[in-house]
């Protein structure tokens, strides 16, 4: 079956780099019916500098195909399938959305839960390699239903929604809570009525999210750059932990705070996280909470001009046709630090660390609309020593550090 798939996937991919993606829109102007495939692949090359961890290789990130458009003038929908991996839930996006008015519409099905600007950027518009040290901290996507509106212009815009709480549709669920996860984002853009050149764009705005949950919903492996698709983590809790059995669990809350400013071709960002399990009950003592905060900030420059849009910011495809540049450069720098809560880590496990601060990179190239080279550096100081592995003759290795650096080719159709 995953044969089957993946030559599928190959014989979409090729009628897409033949026939151009305008080609095989399907469009009915009188009906307001639309059809616009598209998707996008990315090839990595992840160098590793310690030689102990043997990680370093070759990678398709993703591999993704799908399908948007109206089945009415007020009726978007969007179908994205993911191809990478061997996990069996294919399906990453399913939904539709409805318009009530220009500025309110509600969103249902299966997409990304309301959680910081970092998260809701498209993955292929993204200038780093891969998101913070935080993004292990977020709601990632989930089935629910969510109200979006925005007044005056965006001077203010809020997303309001409910979700299972499990995750995407076939994510393991417990049978002892079913109360909805709420969600909650609000920006603020307090200047962008007044006629300040610097101050416009500028940005601010918090993200929650609270529900109920079951063991199976604990799940966390904060993991950073150079970990990515492997097994190793910074710091990982779950239901069945390197720390020992859990019995229960109250809540699962997220809070985010969001800065940024816009100017002409430069973006600052700022972001701080904190997520808290409540009331985690384990076998041995009294229950308590595991609180994790993470921060970055970051700096993105397009070294060839032109603006970043506050709505559509980072690297988008459709700036660069609108604009008819046949090629645009682009550098982001980031700092970030992650504190894990040490009261669940046993003594020289060295499995888990208390807090890491990387700083990254990045050089990107987009040109003819569809094609992007990422050059990506990232460095991590890790508080705690981790154990790499144990050799034949009985020796232990391991790590304080992580330097990586990722080469990535990008297609989008």
């Amino acid at each position: 079956m995953r044969n089957i798939i993946i030559l599928n996937f190959i014989f979409c991919f090729h009628i897409f780099l033949v026939f151009p993606c305008k080609a095989i829109d399907i469009v009915d102007l009188k009906k307001g019916i639309s059809v616009h495939p598209g998707g996008t692949c990315q090839f990595d090359y992840r160098n590793i500098s310690n030689a102990a961890r043997a990680d370093s290789r070759f990678d398709i990130r993703r591999a993704r195909l799908n399908v948007q458009g109206h089945i009415s003038p007020k009726m978007k929908y969007k179908l994205e399938c993911e191809f990478q991996g061997n996990e069996t839930r294919k399906l990453i996006d399913a939904y539709g959305e409805y318009q009530f008015y220009p500025s309110i519409k509600i969103q249902f099905g299966q997409f990304k839960v309301p959680f910081s600007r970092e998260w809701l950027t498209s993955d292929k518009a993204f200038p780093f390699s891969e998101r913070s040290i935080g993004f292990s901290l977020q709601a990632g996507r989930d089935i629910g239903v969510m109200l979006v509106g925005n007044c005056l212009n965006n001077f203010f815009s809020y997303n309001i929604g409910a979700f299972n709480g499990d995750g995407i549709d076939g994510s393991s669920r417990g049978n002892q809570k079913d109360d909805p996860e709420v969600a909650l984002r609000c920006v603020i853009q307090p200047f962008s009525l007044t006629k300040i050149p610097f101050l416009t764009n500028f940005f601010s705005g918090i993200s929650l999210t609270e529900g109920r949950i079951d063991l199976n919903n604990i799940s966390l492996n904060v993991k950073s750059t150079g970990m990515i698709g492997t097994q190793r983590s910074l710091y990982s809790l779950n239901a069945n932990t390197k720390f020992g059995a859990l019995l229960d669990v109250n809540k699962r809350q997220r809070m985010c705070f969001e800065s940024g400013l816009f100017y002409g071709p430069v973006a600052f960002y700022f972001e701080h996280q904190r997520f808290r399990y409540v009331e985690l009950r384990p076998v041995r003592g009294n229950a308590c909470n595991a609180n994790f905060y993470s921060w970055y900030t970051s700096m993105v420059i397009n070294l060839t001009g032109e603006s970043i849009n506050i709505n559509k910011p980072y690297l988008t495809l459709k700036n660069t046709i609108k604009r008819q540049l046949s090629t645009i450069w682009q550098i982001a720098i980031r700092r970030e630090h992650f504190s894990g809560d040490s009261h669940w880590i046993i003594k020289n496990s060295y499995n888990a660390a208390k807090e890491a601060e990387a700083y990254s990179l990045a050089l990107n190239w987009l040109w003819d609309s569809q094609y992007r080279f990422l050059i990506d550096y990232s460095y991590t100081d890790i508080s705690d020593p981790l154990r790499i592995r144990i050799n034949p003759d009985g020796s232990i290795e391991y790590m304080k550090s992580e330097t990586s650096l990722t080469f990535r080719f990008q297609i989008n159709f």
